[in-house]
């Protein structure tokens, strides 16, 4: 479960660059009281308040996936798989073209965007949470790949948690935007836009690792099935567990 959120939370943090690049007009759309910087980040706040929350429920959807695989193999072997789309999706450019340009995308972007301004345009003092709960719908690459990640928690409390992680790590960047996005210019846009694909492509390579069941703490844990017989009843379950560091300490 450790390992699930550490990777959420570096997901977020990797998304940092992907926001900072992309999401500067999103943040300055924002409808927050800019009197002063309490008051914006307040505001902001209560927005990824919103996002986080949408993020959470994705995970938690997502989670009912894992929750029906939950079988120790299955979910090693979709941890790979993952992983290999993970760094798929980091260089698709190089493999193949698509995105927001495509037809669906556009759809659901044309959907979401009548909300945003019904959102924006009310009064309701909940009005910013709205806009971020709905924003966070939006197509975006980095939210697919935290929903992989999400998905292999194998549970949705796990799952849900995940998004959570995601979440809180785009947070510095959101945060930042809204005080600076007038000072991020086009040619820093690109070169954090460029990072993206690098530490993703390590992002999915640790992926890869943790499905691999190699034994190396923290990063590939040992997961293994163990039969516990009932005493009083003789009926025989199984438990997994996950060595994390030695062989005395689980992850559980």
């Amino acid at each position: 479960m450790e390992i699930i959120l550490l990777t959420g939370l570096i997901l977020g943090l990797t998304s940092n660059f992907h926001c900072i690049g992309m999401c500067g007009p999103i943040a300055l759309a924002i409808p927050v009281k800019r009197d002063s910087n309490l008051n914006i980040a307040w505001g902001v706040l209560q927005y990824n308040l919103g996002r986080i929350l949408t993020y959470t429920l994705l995970g938690i959807t997502i989670g009912f996936i894992g929750l029906s695989i939950n079988i120790i193999g299955v979910l090693q072997v979709l941890s790979i798989i993952a992983g290999i789309g993970l760094i798929i999706f980091a260089w698709r450019k190089y493999f193949f073209k698509f995105g927001s340009n495509s037809r669906v995308s556009a759809k659901i972007q044309s959907l979401l965007s009548k909300g945003l301004g019904k959102a924006i345009q009310s009064k309701s003092p909940f009005r910013l949470i709205a806009l971020g709960a709905i924003n966070g719908l939006l197509p975006c690459g980095m939210v697919y790949a935290a929903l992989l990640n999400a998905v292999l928690a194998g549970d949705l409390f796990g799952s849900g948690l995940a998004m959570t992680a995601f979440g809180v790590g785009t947070l510095p960047a959101m945060m930042a935007i809204s005080f600076m996005a007038n000072k991020i210019n086009a040619s820093m846009r690109n070169k954090m836009n460029n990072l993206v694909p690098y530490l993703l492509t390590v992002v999915g390579l640790l992926i890869v690792l943790r499905g691999m069941n190699l034994d190396i703490p923290y990063i590939s844990p040992k997961v293994s099935s163990i039969a516990i017989t009932n005493t009083e009843t003789g009926e025989t379950d199984s438990e997994i567990e996950m060595s994390c560091c030695h062989s005395k300490e689980n992850c559980d």
